[in-house]
């Protein structure tokens, strides 16, 4: 368990990135490419860059090389430079590092100066069993929501939290109108719990099959700071020969939003998003890679982008690959990728 002395060593620690954290905070040095002025160096207090997005990383790993800080150091080393955030996936269990988070690495990556991007599942990893949202709001849970509660409140700078991602793909855990409660429950005792630092992320897959629903599945403006969906360029992983452009990607749920008007005004995120290779282009995943900055600057409302180090967004197949590193000319195109001014936020330390 993480102990309740963490708050005072991160304020010691990362004292200059609270800082530059507070809603207006004093501009630093302009952001490669920007205009020159100098706002590329503010940060709000939900964690949105004044120009320019972050760039985060989600890889998967094994214990043994998780606890060693690999899954993310490694990845850093081959593309030369710092994420700026960091993706885990956690459980409800509040045991171990499937539950009990933030674990001793992650306090790592934060002390020097990542975002930490806590995806939190209402499931037991190690079991498999499903939770539903009915016991979450009911109180069934409050005990593990209180812990994770006091220890992201211990941690003692902002941190992105997503409860259960991706919710219309989640029949057994109970209606869209449960999820909603259950999120509202979640928010509301970590407010009567004192968290502050807790920037709240709802996602969704952002397919068009679920459009209808997605007003229904949203928790309401007071409950989120962010929105967000998880766009791929499957091309043959689902059965489709089509090859889609960043921008094809991303596009269509922006522009939905845009007409519907859900989360107005919210900062968007990409929380997962990646691209597979093509068999008959070997080039290709270079190029989609190296595109994707100038599709984020053609959707400015994004402000973050995660990528999906891993070849498990679907079946793994010898078709289906969504790895930066699944060839030297993938890594070449999304190492170019996070080298521009875009992606450079100066605030991180690189």
């Amino acid at each position: 368990m993480v102990l309740g002395i963490l708050g005072a060593v991160f304020r010691v620690a990362v004292v200059g990135l609270v800082a530059l954290l507070a809603a207006d905070a004093a501009p630093g040095r302009p952001l490669a490419g920007s205009d020159g002025s100098g706002r590329c160096g503010r940060v709000s207090a939900k964690l949105v860059p004044s120009c320019g997005a972050w760039w985060g990383i989600y890889s998967p790993t094994d214990p043994a090389t998780w606890d060693h800080g690999r899954a993310v150091t490694d990845v850093e080393a081959q593309v030369g430079r710092r994420f700026d955030i960091v993706r885990r996936y956690h459980d409800f269990s509040d045991v171990g590092s499937n539950g009990a988070f933030p674990d001793a690495y992650q306090q790592r990556l934060m002390r020097d100066g990542r975002i930490m991007f806590f995806a939190w599942e209402t499931r037991i990893f190690s079991s498999g069993a499903v939770l539903t949202w009915r016991d979450v709001h009911s109180g069934r849970y409050d005990a593990t929501i209180d812990a994770v509660a006091g220890r992201i409140r211990a941690a003692g700078v902002p941190v992105f939290l997503g409860f259960d991602h991706e919710p219309e793909d989640e029949p057994a855990k109970g209606s869209d109108a449960d999820f909603v409660r259950a999120w509202r429950h979640v928010h509301d005792r970590f407010a009567a719990a004192g968290v502050r630092n807790a920037v709240w992320v709802w996602t969704v897959m952002g397919w068009s099959g679920h459009y209808h629903r997605y007003a229904g599945l949203y928790p309401g403006d007071r409950y989120v700071d962010w929105v967000a969906w998880d766009p791929y360029n499957f091309h043959v992983c689902t059965g489709s020969p089509v090859w889609k452009s960043p921008s094809d990607t991303i596009g269509p749920f922006y522009r939905w939003l845009d007409e519907r008007g859900i989360g107005a005004g919210k900062p968007r995120m990409l929380t997962e998003f990646g691209t597979n290779f093509d068999a008959g282009d070997p080039s290709a995943k270079r190029r989609w890679l190296e595109q994707f900055p100038a599709a984020l600057r053609a959707h400015p409302k994004i402000k973050a982008a995660i990528y999906f180090n891993s070849p498990g967004v679907t079946r793994t197949t010898s078709t289906c690959d969504m790895t930066m590193n699944h060839d030297a000319s993938a890594l070449a195109g999304f190492t170019a990728a996070g080298r521009d001014g875009y992606l450079r936020q100066p605030t991180r330390g690189r």
